[in-house]
């Protein structure tokens, strides 16, 4: 028998690569447009408390020679209460796992730095869905009343109405719960863990049962993990930071906006278009000018999901002219396609920006001159107030653990300067964003 790589295969070595090669994309561009002042936006206490106008002084009119005096009138100031939320974040690893990755000859990567660097970026990604929702938690409902069995069938990913892609926001290893949608209370049974969701977008499997109380357009939130009685307070329910959803609304999805009524005080409700089909140069120019009538608006960014900003590369094909070199080298496409993030592209001025979490199907025209996100001390940081951030967790012989927390809400404070165009039709494609 000859010697071939078969016959001599103890003999061969297994030749590994220098590192760990992320598979996970980690942009979240949304943040940037909420960084503010560190100072300003600081805050202790219960709530952030913020003066707001809503009305002007009514008290005069034109009148005549020897008229009536106007009766006096007076500016009306409310109050925004902005309250804190908080959210944690943890690893755990045993001390031999840590001492057999304490060289590059044991291990890829040395297993305590590993887990501190992949939690950051899953708290990026967990905050973009957090800053694209509305404050709710909702990942998505119920479709259809559920069976016992372990799958359970999905649709308005993020709470928004739609049966396109309703595991969107779900993972493996989530833990989840069912909300009664109309007593805001829990469903019996506790937590589920996820354990796939389906590639068609539809559907999400977990380990247990489903819990036979748990119903159609139940609302499905996160939770802290297994438990048969969790409750309330250890879920994602009305405990999430405030997002874009109830940002740039006019009470579809947030009526009550920081403490006040946007009902009562209509001059909250940002330009909101539903139902708008083909898109159009006209329809985006006509909520900047909505936008602008009611709240001075200048409108620097446009968020988009993808499927969004390829109807509006669709919209301008037929307007594409080549001139000068071009002529020799027509290429199709524009300079965006060299890169997901590239904002070259734009509504006269205005960037238009992509966030895979973006709803589908939406234009969000942001100012971001009125969008703040409020911190309270200690937020983003390890927690070590013991002296430490590794913590022995109790009941073990070596096992160690550390915590990460995010004290913060995001708020914009001039709503009725941005505008939210829904129901675009656009090339629907299902990319699950883990």
């Amino acid at each position: 028998m000859p010697a071939d790589t078969s016959t001599l295969d103890p003999l061969f070595k297994d030749v590994y690569g220098p590192g760990i090669k992320n598979q996970m994309p980690d942009e979240v561009p949304l943040l940037k447009s909420f960084e503010t002042d560190a100072e300003t936006a600081q805050f202790q206490g219960r709530e952030a408390v913020v003066a707001v106008k809503v009305n002007r002084n009514r008290g005069g009119y034109a009148n005549v020679e020897g008229g009536a005096a106007p009766t006096a009138g007076n500016v009306q100031i409310e109050n925004f209460r902005i309250p804190i939320r908080y959210q944690h974040y943890a690893i755990r690893a045993t001390i031999p796992a840590m001492k057999a990755s304490q060289s590059n000859k044991g291990a890829f990567a040395r297993v305590w730095q590993l887990e501190m660097d992949e939690l950051m970026d899953s708290i990026k990604y967990n905050r973009l869905f957090h800053l694209w929702g509305d404050g709710r938690g909702v990942r998505a409902l119920i479709n259809g009343e559920p069976s016992t069995g372990t799958t359970v069938t999905l649709d308005a990913p993020g709470g928004v109405a739609g049966a396109n892609h309703g595991n969107r926001f779900l993972n493996v290893n989530d833990e989840i719960v069912a909300i009664n949608p109309l007593s805001g209370l829990l469903r019996a049974g506790g937590t589920r863990r996820v354990t796939a969701v389906a590639a068609d977008g539809t559907t999400a499997t977990v380990a247990a049962a489903i819990d036979s109380a748990w119903a159609d357009n139940d609302y499905i939130v996160k939770a802290y993990g297994t438990d048969a009685s969790v409750t309330l307070a250890n879920t994602e329910w009305q405990h999430a930071p405030m997002g874009m959803l109830g940002m740039v609304d006019n009470g579809t999805y947030v009526n009550t906006y920081f403490n006040l009524s946007r009902t009562t005080y209509p001059i909250l409700q940002s330009t909101r278009i539903a139902s708008v089909g083909s898109l159009s140069a006209d329809i985006v120019q006509r909520a900047l000018d909505v936008a602008m009538q009611i709240g001075s608006a200048s409108i620097k960014e446009h968020w988009v999901h993808p499927d969004t900003r390829r109807a509006y590369l669709t919209l301008m094909e037929n307007d594409r002219r080549y001139t000068n070199q071009y002529l020799m080298n027509p290429n199709a496409g524009t300079n965006i396609a060299s890169g997901q993030y590239d904002d070259s592209l734009g509504f006269g001025p205005g960037k238009i920006k992509v966030d895979p979490h973006a709803p589908y199907g939406m234009w969000f025209g942001l100012d971001p001159r009125s969008a703040v996100r409020y911190v309270l001390p200690g937020d983003n940081e390890w927690v070590s107030e013991s002296g430490a951030v590794m913590r022995w967790v109790s009941g073990t012989a070596d096992t160690f653990e550390a915590f990460y927390r995010v004290f913060d809400n995001f708020c914009l404070l001039r709503p009725n300067q941005s505008f939210r165009l829904e129901g675009i039709t656009t090339s629907f494609v299902i990319a699950h964003v883990i």
